[in-house]
C-alpha cells in the first residue's frame, strides 16, 4: 500500500510552481508514486471505513488531477490538490458523500449534497416541512457550535409556496448542503493511519449524512 506523507504536499506545491504539462511529464512517475497511487489507496481504505460508520457498504473515487479548460479561463492544466469522495453504494455519487480534500497547508474534511436535483431539491423541501426539518436544524446547530462551516443557503427568499417566516426558512432557502472541517493538520492523512484518522473526524456529520440519506438521497 502507499500512503500519503511529505512528499505527497512537495509533490503538489511543486506543481502549484510549475503548472505545466512538459514539467509534469518529466515528473509523472514521481505523481504516480507520491500522489496518485496513494490517492487511490486511502479513498478504498476511507470507504472501507466509512462503511464501518454507517453499516453500509461504501464506494469511491479520486478525482482526476487533469483540470476541465473548456470553459476557463485559466488556462493551467493541472488542479494542486487532491480531492477524493466516498459514498454508500446503495445511494451512490448523488446522494450524500464524504468528501477528503489535500493540498499543502490544509486538509480539509467534508460531508453532504453538492447540489440537489430537481427531484431531491422537492423531497428536501417536503423532508424539511412534513417530517424531521427541525431534527436536522438541531444537528447543524451543534456542528457549527463545534467549529464546523455550514454551506451558507444559496436562495434570498423562502420558495413559494412557503412563507418567509416559516420556523425553518433558513433550510428552505437551500439547494444545496455541505458541512466542512478547512484546518486539520495535514499529517492527519499521513501514513497507515491517515483513512482511519480522517474516518474518526468524518464521523461527526453522520447524523447529516443519515438525515440525507433517509429523505433525499433516493429521488
Amino acid at each position: 500500500m502507499n500512503w500519503f506523507g511529505a512528499d505527497t504536499l512537495a509533490f503538489l506545491a511543486d506543481l502549484a510552481a510549475h503548472n505545466d504539462r512538459d514539467w509534469f511529464e518529466v515528473r509523472r512517475e514521481a505523481y504516480v508514486a507520491a500522489v496518485r497511487d496513494p490517492a487511490r489507496d486511502f479513498a478504498e481504505a476511507l470507504a472501507r471505513r466509512m462503511a464501518a460508520v454507517l453499516g453500509l457498504p461504501h464506494a469511491g473515487k479520486v478525482y482526476r488531477i487533469n483540470r476541465d479548460l473548456r470553459f476557463s479561463k485559466d488556462r493551467t492544466p493541472y488542479k494542486t490538490h487532491v480531492h477524493i469522495a466516498v459514498w454508500p453504494r446503495d445511494t451512490g455519487a448523488q446522494g450524500p458523500t464524504w468528501m477528503v480534500g489535500l493540498e499543502p497547508g490544509r486538509l480539509t474534511l467534508g460531508a453532504g449534497i453538492m447540489g440537489f436535483s430537481p427531484a431531491q431539491l422537492r423531497a428536501w423541501r417536503a423532508a424539511v416541512v412534513d417530517r424531521d426539518g427541525g431534527e436536522l436544524s438541531g444537528a447543524l446547530s451543534d456542528l457549527a457550535e463545534d467549529g464546523v462551516r455550514v454551506s451558507q443557503p444559496e436562495l434570498k427568499r423562502v420558495p413559494a409556496p412557503y412563507e418567509d417566516g416559516h420556523a425553518l426558512a433558513g433550510l428552505l432557502r437551500r439547494k444545496s448542503l455541505t458541512v466542512w472541517r478547512d484546518v486539520e493538520p495535514t499529517a492527519t492523512c499521513f501514513g497507515e493511519a491517515g483513512p482511519g484518522n480522517c474516518a474518526d473526524r468524518l464521523a461527526a456529520f453522520a447524523p447529516v449524512v443519515v438525515w440525507l440519506r433517509r429523505h433525499v438521497a433516493g429521488h
